[in-house]
């Protein structure tokens, strides 16, 4: 090695294959001193380095080890360079010095356990993309190092194409640098559709570029997916922009690691079977005024219904009643805090709005800046934690004085919370906190607006596909012959099996929740692609769901029929509109229940038929629902 001049080692470079030689670029141009060729060099190796990219740091040796041959001269001055570079390689200035002297690289190489070899093998398509990268490191380095400009840059017109590990992922080109491949999304008008065309086009790991052409993966691969929500969990942390900790709050679904354990098994109990079966009631009594108000619009001469306005009410009504003991009386009056509610949810489906939530996602402040629609948000948070306080007072008043027997999820709760072991409990404070600031909140959004969007589509699905509607109706008239003591238990309400597969069917090809995001806190191995730490990944919940390699040819069929199928071979990475593993909702026994019994009522109840014309399509924002909102014809069911 110690015979080796620098002439050698680049003609070894230059010949990948036989008969092909590429020029190279170095970091520095020829009128700088020797002082400052040495310092642009550094950086660039630095830069490599960062990028954990050898090939890269290979040709960054190359021309530090160039320099200190050819100008580091006398032997004193090599030494000195030498030595500078110690608190950089953890190694002796003698060691320094024949690192670089002649050249260096090859020692650097082996300790990444490639070699000169490997380059040479390189195809030249290759090389040259080796090389131009280089190019573009190198210029970066010289002329914009530590400059804004040079930063944008990179990160936009550099990074994504030639450097970033996820180039090699398939998916689609960028619509522009700006916006990458946002801009035929937000065109498109429904995320989920154009990111299932990907999957279908390009494999089950996807990347695209988002804002400012950031690298980012979307995966419905069901072997990644199960390391990410189960085997793994907790590397791949839930990814919240600053919009979704303002309406959600840092609670359970924000939570992480030892403190999501710690929350999910207090709150586990207050979700077990034989505390929702005595929610029933509730679900009950809600859905029976559901279907007066309906009647009575149809009393009235009315048969085209916008019911979007109804079900959202009547989903409010539920969680306030089961969740909380509190009357939102959202079907039949309102209150302060159903107000609070509607002017949030009305927020987050405005266009505006869906503007300021996406680009939060990558520019966090948006939510601070004092414009109309951040304010009424903000005002109506206000309201929502100040009642909620209240509620949560008067709920631990009770518990001090021994009167807390409502079985209400926060009643259950505090109740559980008094009987953990002291290493599991949350302290008094630490609940109330939780429940004013962020969980109730969450519980009310999650258990409302999903709901909610999941009756919408069942209804607009059945109404599309009239025979499975009669077939839903056969089986509750034959179960409930007088539709007006239809007055399920828990056990009825489940025993019911094609009621029990709409409700499948509807949640798989119209997911509530399409994606999950998330973030990985370590470097991941996805198949055959490097994954570096603090990615943006997607688990395309839509897209698994609607996999033709698990689902057949008809994945896209509305078929609740296919869950009857013995064949059917479904496993939980394959359908999991609650996700799965330790990040599962925490409230998915409730929400089918109370999903059951809301379809049930009105099936038995109503016909549903489209209105001849209305067109109906899907909007993403909040959650993917009716737009601009469901209207159906409706008629009264005689016996």
């Amino acid at each position: 090695m110690g015979s080796v001049c620098y002439q050698d080692v680049l003609q070894d470079l230059l010949m990948p294959n036989e008969g092909h030689a590429v020029g190279y670029m170095p970091p520095y141009s020829n009128g700088m001193e020797l002082e400052e060729k040495f310092n642009v060099t550094l950086r660039a190796l630095f830069h490599a380095k960062r990028l954990q990219n050898r090939s890269l740091q290979l040709f960054c040796a190359y021309f530090l080890g160039k320099i200190l041959e050819e100008e580091a001269d006398p032997l004193s001055k090599r030494a000195y360079y030498a030595q500078r570079l110690t608190t950089y390689y953890r190694i002796t200035s003698v060691r320094a010095y024949f690192l670089f002297k002649p050249f260096g690289p090859t020692k650097i190489m082996n300790s990444a356990r490639t070699s000169l070899t490997t380059l040479r093998n390189l195809s030249t398509e290759e090389f040259q993309d080796l090389v131009t990268k280089s190019s573009l490191i190198f210029n970066g380095v010289e002329n914009w190092e530590g400059g804004v400009i040079g930063w944008i840059t990179y990160k936009i017109f550099i990074w994504p194409y030639y450097v970033s590990p996820l180039r090699k992922i398939p998916g689609p080109p960028s619509d522009n640098p700006i916006f990458g491949n946002l801009h035929s999304l937000i065109k498109s008008g429904d995320f989920i559709e154009p990111q299932l065309r990907w999957v279908r086009k390009y494999g089950n790991i996807v990347k695209y570029n988002g804002l400012f052409n950031k690298p980012t993966l979307y995966v419905a691969d069901p072997k990644i997916v199960q390391e990410m929500t189960l085997s793994k969990s907790y590397d791949f942390v839930k990814s919240y922009n600053k919009f979704t900790i303002a309406l959600l709050g840092n609670g359970l679904a924000s939570a992480e690691g030892d403190v999501h354990k710690r929350q999910r098994k207090m709150m586990n109990p207050a979700f077990a079977y034989n505390n929702i079966k005595e929610m029933v009631p509730i679900f009950i009594r809600v859905s029976s005024t559901l279907k007066d108000l309906i009647e009575n619009e149809i009393s009235q001469g009315k048969s085209n219904i916008n019911l979007t306005p109804y079900i959202s009410k009547a989903t409010l009504d539920i969680i306030g009643l089961a969740g909380f003991s509190y009357e939102f009386n959202s079907l039949t009056s309102s209150s302060e805090l159903a107000t609070a509610y509607d002017s949030t949810l009305n927020f987050t489906s405005s266009i505006l709005s869906a503007g300021v939530i996406l680009l939060s996602y990558y520019v966090p402040f948006i939510r601070d800046i004092p414009i109309d629609i951040n304010l009424k948000f903000n005002n109506s948070r206000v309201v929502i934690r100040r009642v909620t306080k209240r509620l949560v007072e008067e709920k631990y008043k009770k518990a001090e004085n021994g009167e807390l027997k409502d079985k209400d999820l926060l009643s259950l709760l505090i109740n559980t919370n008094k009987i953990l072991p002291d290493e599991e409990k949350m302290t008094d404070e630490e609940l109330k906190n939780q429940a004013t600031k962020n969980d109730f909140f969450l519980f009310a959004l999650a258990g409302h607006e999903t709901t909610n969007v999941t009756i919408c589509w069942a209804l607009y699905l059945l109404a599309q596909h009239p025979h499975e509607q009669d077939l839903l109706r056969e089986e509750l008239v034959k179960t409930f012959p007088d539709k007006s003591n239809f007055n399920p238990t828990f056990d009825e309400i489940n025993s019911l099996e094609h009621l029990n597969c709409v409700i499948k069917e509807t949640l798989r090809i119209r997911a509530p929740v399409p994606v999950d995001r998330r973030n990985n806190l370590k470097d991941e191995v996805f198949g055959k692609y490097f994954i570096p730490k603090n990615i943006e990944i997607f688990i395309g919940i839509s897209a698994l769901q609607k996999s033709t390699e698990i689902w057949g040819p008809t994945a896209d069929n509305f078929d609740p029929k296919r869950w009857l199928d013995p064949s059917l071979n479904v496993t939980n990475l394959d359908y999991m509109p609650f996700l799965n593993g330790p990040r599962s909702c925490i409230g998915n026994k409730f929400a089918l229940a109370e999903e059951k019994i809301l379809l049930g009522m009105l099936i038995r109840n109503f016909i549903f038929q489209p209105i001849e014309g209305f067109q109906i399509r899907r909007i993403p924002f909040p959650m993917p629902k009716p737009d601009p909102y469901l209207g159906l014809t409706v008629s009264v069911v005689k016996s």
